[in-house]
């Protein structure tokens, strides 16, 4: 079941899974997977399809994401998730997304891997939407939570197998933010778009003196001209060598690199 804060108001217009439109925009997703080497059947598909059509008929009077074409959407939304699938260990168990904002790239990753997730962001109108889009596609195991990722972490230290996050704050501070949530021998996925070598340099200082390594470093040119994308993937090799969570926004204000 899913569970937000926040009074829940949003109410949805039932969108036909098994009409002619979807199944187009089914169609679109399963060509553009081949090029990734990700295979997805099409129900998974369906599920994603769904969950982004829903995010645009809210979107038009609560603000969620700026990405209003479609066709854009299942690149920038969709696809860009479904990176991280090949990147999460077999025999994963527990998900948190942070910073999940309208559902990415968590909600797909867990209708496509059956991975229990967690949601995590810290605006709550936003948790809201996800909490209804989820109950109306009939998604269990998914948690939307509206909090700060600190206050979070203090209450599930250690709970996660894998922790993801896309557009979010720079790697160090992600690297930072995502450390108290894993277990030992947990993964970190991280995508960026273009980032420079400082921030690079940085990142892999912090993982460093959080306690990962640095074990994939994949990029990939998304469709359509739509941008490009690194994906790291660190692995949790030994204790913090700082006590983590720090005091709220002091990933930001100083980051450990």
């Amino acid at each position: 079941m899913s569970d937000s804060s926040g009074a829940r108001s949003i109410e949805l217009e039932t969108i036909d899974p098994s009409s002619e439109f979807v199944d187009q925009l089914v169609f679109k997703l399963s060509s553009y997977l081949p090029s990734f080497c990700i295979d997805i059947d099409e129900d998974h598909l369906r599920l994603c399809v769904l969950h982004l059509l829903y995010v645009e008929q809210v979107n038009h009077y609560i603000n969620l994401t700026r990405i209003t074409n479609l066709d854009d959407a299942l690149v920038l939304h969709i696809l860009d998730s479904l990176l991280f699938l090949p990147f999460i260990p077999e025999g994963s168990d527990t998900l948190l997304d942070m910073g999940s904002g309208p559902g990415y790239p968590g909600l797909p990753l867990h209708a496509c891997s059956n991975v229990s997730a967690t949601l995590l962001d810290s605006v709550s109108k936003k948790m809201n939407v996800v909490s209804v889009i989820a109950d109306a596609l009939l998604v269990s195991d998914i948690t939307c939570v509206s909090d700060r990722l600190e206050t979070y972490a203090k209450d599930k230290a250690g709970q996660f197998d894998v922790v993801t996050a896309r557009a979010l704050a720079s790697l160090p501070v992600l690297i930072e933010y995502a450390r108290p949530f894993l277990k030992m021998g947990g993964t970190l996925l991280v995508s960026k778009g273009l980032p420079d070598e400082s921030e690079v340099s940085s990142g892999l200082k912090a993982c460093s003196i959080c306690g990962f390594k640095l074990v994939d470093r994949q990029e990939f040119d998304l469709l359509h001209d739509l941008g490009h994308r690194v994906i790291f993937s660190f692995k949790v090799v030994s204790k913090s060598k700082v006590k983590l969570p720090r005091q709220n926004g002091l990933a930001r204000k100083a980051p450990l690199a």
